[in-house]
């Protein structure tokens, strides 16, 4: 029966991967490096497992490795799940807001510089949001990543402004490489375009636009950054993207704490 399993799981994850790679085509080597390849890797494990059941392999296990192999995939199921509830729990807008800066995260584009399916999703929900907030200025963050064509916040803020946002109430950001960065470059230039100290900025109501998988790693990092005011609202990620972007999300909270814990990083913007 477990062979079975692990046979079905290759099967799914191989599907599943072929899946993500025609909904949101890249290059090949942006492809390997990216964390959807993980399904792909996850099919050669099973199939890998497959073949071992098929010779009893674990049967001519010793009960010591079998007892570690158990408790090493029993704890990291555990904390997984611990994450993912931190995760699934942020703290989101009451529409009673008064906010003065919105600040919308990137989340990569494709190789023909379009925005993905799930970015397109946070311009729509960051479009609506800035129309019930008219005062808010809005920064649109991300630099050129590894096998983009151009840094993000250029297609990022054209599309926000297809959507009915003036084009003076948006700023974009485009040097920033990852959550961080984001935060500490947009800082930054609000500061320069509002001619006041970083500060000020931190200090001011800022809500934080991005998918839902994302919204609560990103409110722990601005508040550890300095910013002290911060509301989060989140776009709905499609369907297909589910599984993939809250694995890999698991995977950088996990990290995020790791850091947190042994570095005490990030640390406040001066």
């Amino acid at each position: 029966m477990a062979s079975i399993i692990c046979l079905v799981i290759a099967i799914l994850s191989n599907i599943y991967f072929i899946a993500l790679q025609i909904a949101s085509p890249g290059t090949l080597a942006g492809t390997f490096f990216s964390f959807s390849s993980v399904w792909f890797w996850i099919s050669v494990v099973c199939i890998i497992l497959f073949i071992f059941r098929k010779h009893h392999f674990w049967k001519n296990l010793s009960r010591k490795v079998k007892i570690f192999v158990l408790v090493i995939v029993s704890a990291g199921a555990i904390i997984s799940f611990i994450n993912l509830m931190f995760i699934t729990h942020p703290r989101l807008v009451t529409g009673s807001e008064k906010v003065k800066y919105v600040i919308v995260l990137g989340g990569g584009i494709t190789k023909d510089a379009e925005l993905t399916t799930s970015v397109k999703a946070r311009i729509s929900h960051a479009a609506d949001y800035l129309k019930k907030h008219p005062d808010a200025i809005a920064v649109v963050t991300g630099g050129k990543g590894r096998f983009a064509p151009c840094p993000e916040s250029d297609v990022l803020k054209p599309a926000l402004c297809a959507h009915g946002i003036e084009e003076n109430r948006v700023l974009a950001e485009n040097r920033a490489k990852d959550t961080i960065q984001n935060f500490e470059y947009s800082a930054a230039l609000l500061a320069e375009h509002q001619n006041v100290p970083v500060s000020e900025i931190l200090s001011a109501p800022v809500t934080v636009i991005t998918s839902d998988f994302h919204i609560a790693r990103a409110e722990r990092l601005a508040g550890r950054m300095g910013f002290t005011d911060v509301y989060g609202t989140a776009s709905k990620t499609p369907l297909l993207f589910v599984p993939t972007s809250y694995a890999r999300e698991i995977c950088s909270y996990i990290k995020l704490n790791l850091r947190i814990l042994l570095t005490g990083k990030p640390q406040k913007i001066e």
